[in-house]
Formats: structure tokens, sequence, C-alpha cells
């Protein structure tokens, strides 16, 4: 295990790919807890769960938090769609020796997370999806989306030199002026979010995850962008583990009907809808996510994986 930059105290660790490429991890909680990974958002990195570190050492989970290509210690690879990007989740399972597992896909690591359930179908026992980016593209015109929404997952998924260029202003500001680029954000949410995002750790988590994520480069979050407007290549009927899907009524962030539709592509999904709830309404309700997870692991709900190699 290798430590972070100077300033981040947890350790990180590094798995070298197939194709040679690094993937950086951290782990949260028990580490001889029931396995979750835990897939952070955009722009964001392993750091992002650094705040459930003790409610999951409370209900015996590990949560594995990896850097998706481009961000933090994870090399970048570019990807025609997020179920190209499971094969990376599929190699560290394997490097970890885990057969079975839950995936939490938080914001904008929704896509990856519905990707990587139906790629490995019979190794995800549980599937979490917080606030999530919904599958855009796949709802076509049907799909009505304010201005910001329109620009984010209509126009910049095709504008990578505009998407890159906002995400190296972003970097600057959260590496030289944290506070601004922390009221730039305030700006942009209700009430509710602003609440949560006046807590100082929140404050700090969300500041340290978005400066280590983007600590080399913004070609991993450009990617994101990218798929938040294409297709994922997910074939949901292949999602079989029952999942569960929170999203806030009041969620400036992402478009809510699009969360609401991935609930409906899911078999076995239940989706909470939070009638007063924001984008970070997770951040007040880490335990009662963890919770969900803790009882469907506990449970053995989903399919056993058998060791052989059938998964997608």
């Amino acid at each position: 295990m290798d430590q972070t930059a100077p300033g981040i105290t947890k350790d990180v660790g590094r798995l070298t790919l197939a194709d040679g490429r690094r993937l950086a991890y951290a782990e949260y909680g028990d580490p001889d807890g029931l396995p979750v990974f835990a897939l952070h958002g955009t722009p964001g990195s392993r750091l992002t769960f650094t705040i459930t570190d003790e409610a999951a050492r409370a209900r015996n989970l590990r949560l594995i938090a990896p850097d998706r290509p481009g961000y933090g210690f994870s090399d970048y690879k570019r990807f025609d769609t997020p179920i190209d990007w499971a094969g990376d989740l599929r190699a560290l399972a394997d490097a970890l020796e885990l057969e079975g597992f839950a995936v939490m896909g938080v914001s904008g690591g929704g896509p990856y997370a519905a990707a990587a359930a139906a790629a490995m179908p019979r190794r995800t026992a549980f599937l979490a999806l917080v606030s999530p980016v919904g599958p855009v593209a796949a709802m076509g015109d049907g799909l009505k989306l304010t201005p910001s929404h329109r620009r984010v997952f209509k126009e910049l998924p095709f504008r990578p030199k505009v998407s890159a260029a906002i995400f190296w202003s972003m970097r600057s500001m959260v590496r030289l002026a944290p506070g601004v680029a922390f009221w730039s954000l305030m700006r942009r949410v209700g009430d509710d979010d602003r609440r949560i995002l006046a807590r100082p750790d929140v404050r700090d988590c969300l500041l340290q995850a978005h400066q280590e994520g983007l600590r080399a480069d913004v070609r991993g979050a450009v990617q994101d962008v990218r798929f938040f407007g294409t297709s994922w290549g997910v074939d949901f009927p292949n999602i079989i583990a029952p999942a569960v899907l929170w999203q806030g009524l009041e969620d400036r962030k992402v478009p809510v009907r699009a969360a609401e539709y991935l609930a409906e592509q899911l078999q076995s999904c239940r989706l909470d809808v939070i009638p007063s709830a924001g984008h970070y309404w997770v951040f007040d309700h880490v335990g009662e996510v963890l919770d969900a997870i803790e009882a469907s692991l506990k449970a053995g709900a989903g399919v056993a994986y058998d060791g052989s190699d059938d998964d997608l």
C-alpha cells in the first residue's frame, strides 16, 4: 500500500491491469466485512467515501472505492461505453478474490454501477443507486430538460474540448481557490443541499475528493460526460440483482425523470423518492443506504456466484 498526496492520509491500493494500466482504490469500513464496490461521482475519486468509514465499519461492510480511469492514481483509457469499462472492476474483484459483492453508484457513478451489475450478473448480489445519472440518451426527445441539464447531458457530451476546458478550470479552482469553488457549488443547489454542504465534514470530503480526482488530468471527467449523453451499452434485462434507487425530487444536478426511468428498466428495483431532498441527500443518510446494502447481503439476496466464468 502506498500513501496518497500530502495532506491525504488514506492508504491507496494499486492494481496493475493486464494492459499495464494502474488502477487505484481505497478501502473503508471493516476489512473483513461484506464487500461493496463504491463508485464515485463526476468529478470525484476514491476519497469521496472517506465519510462512510465509521458507518460501514459499524455494519461490518468493506467498501472498496476505485478511481475510474483518468481519476486520482488510475491511468486513463478511453472506453466506448460504461459496459466496456466493467472489465476493470472485474479485474479488481478477481485480484481481491471476491466471488460476490454489492455495487453502489453515486451520481455520475450510476452508469458504471449499472454496467457492472449487467456485466457480472452472477457476482452482483445487490445494486445501490444514489442520485444517479440516468440513461438520458435512451429516453430520446421524450425527456424534458432544464437549460443547464440540456447543456450537460445533450451538448457537452459531443463537445469534448469545451468539456475539458470546463474541468481544467474547475481543477485550478479547487486547487488554488477551494473556498471560491465551494461557494460556486453552493450557488447551484437548493436549500436542502446547502444545509448539508454547510457541514464541515461534507465540505472537506467533497473538496478533497475533487482535488484528488483531478490531480493529474481531466480526461476521466470528460469521459464521464461523454457517457452521460450517449448509450451505455447496458442490456438492462441482464441486471438480475435486487436494487434500490434513492432520488430526491429537489435534485438540481441530475435529471430526476432520467433516474426514475433507470429504476423502471431494472427487473427488481425499489424506487425511493424523497420529496424534499436534493443531490447530496446521501451525506445525511449514509446509514440508511448502508443498512439496505447490509440487509440484502446478509440475506443472501441475488444469484450465488458458482465460480464459473460465464458473466458477460
